[in-house]
């Protein structure tokens, strides 16, 4: 067999195939596109429209745009949020409030704008968002103001201020108060609690007041109801050290007494109750007691021994003493506050100046350094009992150097119980029966000595017209009257000793002497005799009916004496040196008689 010759074979070049690495490649890469077309179109269709399963309390805004949003909370959520009812307890009582009476408003367009804004830039977040959705809550405005006036109204209700703990009196039984807390709403902390509470109406409905206790400040009185009672159960008896003869050594007050003048007050530091007096209604009744209890000091009188030149007290001198109110009080409290059923009073002594046992040499004085004189014979008994009356009240004086001699102040009070009698006085320019009449006499008389001796005079006031009294020895403008308090008789001793002054009514002989012993200073005293200018003669009789007086009977009552201007100068020399120069300078008024007529039954 012939062997066969095969055609010879083309060769054929393989088929081309891509690798499964580049096909995946490109799978992977056309996907990426088409994701990420997806979420580019995703993007631009939700950058306006609200993400899918986006809720606000419940109501679906998916895929809304903002206006659509908002129109419907608007429509759904805006009257829903406003009809919600708040329930506000204290923890036993309950306020019902809407949002609008706490000051709550939905904002609906910032609500729709929080779901627009859901997840915004964050792609996980917003594929989270439309799988498994969201319920937003919804943007509340708060307007503090309202809710602060809505909370300060309900706080009239809350509130309530602590009572502490007291006591009362029933009778004279101390009965004691319990205390009471108190209690106030706490506004502060309770508006930002309202804020939260409006933005999750949806789930609370009841929000508990932040309440703050209050505390008594007294919270037990039974310590100080035992104290009182104490002091309510006896007398509380005040003491008096060194009582005078015949004057009571002590004083009580009773139980009424004690409760009527007893008051309680809280302690400074609050912590208890304090029990003390009423100051006000104690110093009253210590200032009746005081009344009983105070003596001015008395200096004792003297006169003085021409011969031994020694004082003879003639008038023993007294302590004085005072009650001293306000430390009285003191110490009725401290005994209050012990327990103490006893109180000395406190009584403060006040010794005289001069003392029985004042000695003439200490004092300066050695011998009678003035003598004035006045003559009062043929005077009425009555004017003579006044004139001797007046005069007792200047007996044995001592006057300090430097003091104003005052004679109204030793005079004292002229009236009948004083042992002064009615007489003819000068009065708002008539002469007429009055209590005291004659005691010018003394005031004349003491005007004289003090004139004699030198002394300055601060103030000396003349009659209204000539008095014959006065005249006798000494001719017109030496007299001086006095009518208490506003018109007195005053010197001053401008030396540097004392000043004794005696004093001596004679009767039997009309004459009337005052002695000023001292020790003299080297003065000398020269008084001229009276000028009288200008004299005016007196007016007619006057005659005035009378129906006190009986028909046909006449008395008189003023006399008749001119006027005139009357100077008296005085001039005072101490070696050789002229110290003083006094003009006296009188004005009398011209003086007519004044006859009563009787025109009685």
């Amino acid at each position: 067999m012939s062997a066969t010759t095969l055609p010879t074979l083309r060769k054929i070049k393989p088929t081309t195939r891509l690798p499964w690495a580049f096909v995946i490649v490109l799978g992977l890469a056309t996907l990426a596109v088409v994701v990420l077309l997806g979420f580019i179109f995703f993007q631009v269709v939700y950058a306006f429209h609200v993400l899918p399963n986006v809720r606000v309390w419940n109501v679906d805004l998916s895929h809304q745009s903002l206006d659509e949003a908002a129109a419907n909370l608007e429509q759904q959520l805006a009257i829903k949020f406003n009809n919600t009812t708040l329930e506000l307890t204290d923890g036993t009582q309950q306020w019902l409030a809407t949002p609008v009476d706490l000051g709550l408003r939905l904002d609906a367009r910032a609500t729709a704008q929080n779901a627009l804004d859901v997840a915004r830039g964050d792609a996980g977040r917003q594929f989270d968002t439309a799988l498994g959705g969201v319920n937003l809550p919804p943007s509340v405005v708060f307007d503090p103001a309202v809710a602060q006036a809505f909370l300060t109204r309900l706080a009239q209700q809350i509130d309530r201020a602590p009572i502490d703990a007291g006591l009362q009196l029933n009778a004279l039984t101390v009965i004691t108060t319990p205390s009471q807390l108190g209690r106030v709403l706490d506004v502060t902390r309770t508006l930002p609690m309202l804020a939260e509470a409006g933005r999750a109406l949806d789930k609370t409905t009841r929000l508990t007041l932040p309440i703050e206790t209050l505390q008594p400040t007294v919270r037990d009185t039974s310590a100080a109801a035992l104290r009182l009672q104490n002091v309510l159960n006896s007398n509380l008896t005040l003491d008096l050290e060194n009582p005078l003869p015949g004057e009571p050594t002590s004083w009580d007050l009773t139980p009424p007494q004690l409760a009527a003048l007893i008051t309680t007050e809280l302690a400074p530091d609050g912590s208890d109750i304090t029990i003390e007096f009423n100051a006000d209604l104690l110093y009253a009744g210590l200032a009746d007691l005081a009344a009983q209890i105070d003596r001015t000091p008395e200096d004792a009188r003297f006169i003085f021994n021409d011969d031994t030149k020694q004082l003879e007290a003639i008038q023993a001198s007294k302590v004085g003493r005072t009650l001293n109110i306000t430390s009285t009080i003191e110490r009725m409290n401290a005994a209050l506050a012990r327990g103490e059923r006893r109180v000395k009073l406190d009584v403060v002594v006040q010794q005289p100046d001069f003392p029985d046992t004042a000695k003439a040499a200490d004092l300066g004085i050695t011998q009678l350094i003035a003598t004035g004189q006045t003559f009062y014979a043929g005077s009425s008994k009555e004017r003579m009992t006044n004139i001797g009356a007046a005069t007792t009240q200047f007996q044995g004086v001592l006057i300090k150097p430097g003091e104003t001699f005052s004679f109204n102040k030793y005079l004292g009070d002229v009236s009948l119980d004083k042992g002064f009698a009615e007489a003819l006085i000068i009065f708002n320019g008539r002469t007429v029966t009055g209590v005291g009449g004659g005691v010018c006499q003394v005031s004349t008389t003491v005007f004289r000595a003090a004139f004699e001796a030198g002394f300055p005079v601060i103030e000396r006031w003349p009659h209204a017209y000539r008095v014959g009294w006065y005249e006798k020895g000494y001719g017109p403008g030496l007299d001086a009257t006095v009518f208490s308090p506003d018109v007195d008789f005053r010197f001053k001793n401008d030396t540097p000793y004392h000043l004794l002054i005696e004093a001596y009514a004679n009767d039997a002989a009309g004459r009337l002497t005052f002695k000023f012993y001292s020790t003299p200073d080297g003065r000398q005293v020269v008084v001229s005799a009276p000028v009288v200018e200008n004299v005016v003669p007196h007016p007619p009789d006057k005659y005035e009916e009378d129906p006190t007086l009986a028909a046909g009977v006449t008395k008189q009552v003023d006399y008749a004496v001119d006027g005139a201007d009357v100077t008296v100068n005085r001039t005072v020399t101490l070696n050789g040196q002229v110290i003083s120069q006094d003009r006296v300078f009188t004005r009398y008024l011209p003086w007519q008689a004044v006859f009563m007529v009787g025109t009685g039954q």
